[in-house]
């Protein structure tokens, strides 16, 4: 039998694409991520590491789909390297999450590629109809006839980051970032925050107390006390006009569950990290560690000019929940349909992700409910002899799972909540106004300026070197075709 021959074909090369044959047209685009598995949103061009944004995810997918053209850079032409820049591309967006952070109503705006037909030229031929007439043009449909955007980009996007709708119409010179009115976020956290545990309190949260505090954060104050001070920056401003500040409970799905709640934030802006910073601080108010008026304390500026030390929440729980545009200004199409890009399409994405996790949520929960009722001291005889904490009441469950030595060397620690899965140990509490404090944000700025230089001014002088080296090689082009 003679064995047959397998022919291999050479693959053909990928068509260039030329994005002088298309139109094109600036759109906005609605976005939800969750961040769990990324780096944050933004992309650092100059970054030496590796990194894994939502927003090189974002990149990729409209290099892929040719919506925006690539920077000419040989083989990168689907990479985020082939990025053409956000100058050409006129990108904007309008928050910049960090690592961990989810988002679901974040924009983009965007000029991309379209069905639109190019204009014709003068010198083009006019053709004719039967009638002898010109054959005027089909008209086009900015919506019916253009490319389903939403469609082409959830098919290439990770599962967790979708394209929810698109503007067709976003109005000239638009800024997702310096349109948006308010940027509306939320933080969520369970009451209580730690493994429950008989006649103890720790861990559980005085929601008054937090909702009373959260109030004082609305108005117009300067928040450099509540977000990370970062000298490379520059930044001399820290005013920011907060809306609304509320704590909010969620209906709860069993009577005997934990109570959920989240921090509803409204603001115009926010400095780094300045929610997870504020939230920070309620959690310290609603364990009892500190009381609400810390809060003003820390916005009188005269007062406390320098930022004491202390750990922001964790990221995991925080979502940029909405961004707001003046009404009228964005008009937005929502998926539809059953492609991949559809609404079916990403309501089976969106329920794939949500089923896989209430299955998690229903056997750690069944796991928990067997493990507490072992670790009720009130059925189990040999837990009622465990020592205490120092102060802080009866061994959680956590604490006893883990064993009485461990424990006993971690006696004399404070426990604190921060918003994550784990409880922080800190040893004796100490209150935030006593505690060190970071140096003026002024000598942070002049000892970076001094180390580094203005990173504005010296962005200005390559700028211009840039523009003289531009303008020397027309120069010498100009010269050449005149000899």
């Amino acid at each position: 039998m003679v064995p047959r021959i397998k022919v291999i074909h050479p693959k053909k090369p990928k068509r260039k694409f030329d994005p002088s044959l298309y139109s094109t047209r600036r759109i906005a685009l609605r976005i939800a991520y969750l961040g769990g598995n990324y780096t944050g949103f933004e992309y650092h061009a100059n970054s030496p590491n590796p990194t894994n944004t939502i927003e090189e995810h974002i990149f990729k997918a409209l290099l892929k789909a040719r919506l925006v053209p690539s920077n000419g850079i040989e083989g990168e032409e689907e990479t985020v390297l082939g990025w053409p820049g956000d100058e050409v591309a006129e990108y904007s967006k309008c928050g910049r999450t960090d690592t961990g952070v989810s988002a679901f109503g974040q924009v983009i705006g965007v000029r991309v590629r379209s069905n639109r037909p190019l204009p014709k030229k003068p010198t083009d031929d006019v053709a004719e109809g039967d009638d002898g007439g010109e054959k005027g043009e089909t008209e086009f449909d900015d919506e019916k006839d253009e490319l389903p955007y939403l469609q082409v980009l959830n098919r290439l996007l990770p599962k967790d980051i979708r394209a929810l709708a698109w503007c067709p119409h976003p109005p000239p010179g638009f800024s997702a970032r310096f349109n948006c009115q308010q940027r509306h976020y939320r933080y969520f956290f369970t009451n209580p925050a730690l493994a429950p545990s008989p006649n103890s309190t720790v861990g559980s949260l005085d929601i008054d107390k937090m909702r009373e505090a959260a109030k004082l954060y609305i108005g117009n104050h300067d928040f450099r006390n509540f977000c990370k001070l970062d000298p490379s920056k520059q930044i001399t401003r820290f005013d920011r006009i907060i809306h609304h500040a509320d704590i909010v409970e969620l209906p709860q799905s069993s009577p005997n569950s934990p109570k959920v709640y989240y921090f509803e934030l409204h603001g115009s802006a926010f400095l780094w990290h300045q929610v997870r910073n504020m939230i920070a601080i309620l959690f310290l108010i609603a364990q009892g560690l500190e009381q609400p008026s810390l809060v003003t304390e820390m916005l009188d500026i005269p007062k406390n000019p320098r930022k004491p030390m202390y750990e922001m929440a964790a990221d995991r729980a925080l979502v940029l929940w909405d961004c707001v545009f003046p009404g009228g200004m964005l008009q937005w199409l929502y998926a539809c349909g059953t492609g991949v890009g559809g609404r079916n399409g990403i309501l089976d994405d969106v329920w794939s992700k949500w089923h896989k996790s209430k299955i998690d949520e229903i056997l750690t929960s069944g796991l928990m409910k067997i493990v507490s009722a072992n670790g009720d001291p009130a059925s189990n005889p040999a837990l009622q002899s465990a020592p205490p904490m120092h102060g802080l009441g009866e061994f959680s469950i956590a604490t006893q799972k883990m064993g009485v030595a461990k424990w006993e060397a971690k006696g004399k620690s404070q426990i604190l909540v921060e918003g994550g899965h784990e409880p922080l140990f800190r040893g004796t509490y100490i209150p935030v106004l006593e505690r060190k404090r970071m140096e003026d944000i002024k000598v942070l700025n002049a000892r970076y300026v001094e180390k580094k230089g203005n990173w504005q001014e010296n962005g200005k002088k390559r700028k211009a070197k840039r523009k003289a080296a531009d303008i020397s090689e027309e120069e010498i082009i100009q010269t050449s075709e005149s000899l």
